[in-house]
């Protein structure tokens, strides 16, 4: 029975990596898509969002280490 908490615990921290990289990267792909919307040479709003992405994704990481 250990094996499979030890398996779980495993899989769920795998899921919250997972969830952070989304998250980065889709801010990172918004704000890529903001810099050719409005022109910007030097990719501020990339930066921007994949902060952003960075935040939300710790965020919820935290909020779920805390519930559990």
């Amino acid at each position: 029975m250990k094996g499979k908490k030890e398996f779980n615990k495993t899989i769920r921290f795998m899921g919250l990596g997972t969830l952070l990289a989304t998250a980065i990267g889709l801010g990172a792909i918004g704000g890529r898509k903001l810099d050719d919307v409005f022109g910007l040479e030097k990719p501020l709003a990339t930066a921007c969002g994949a902060f952003l992405g960075l935040s939300a994704g710790m965020w919820t990481i935290i909020n779920n280490l805390k519930k559990n």
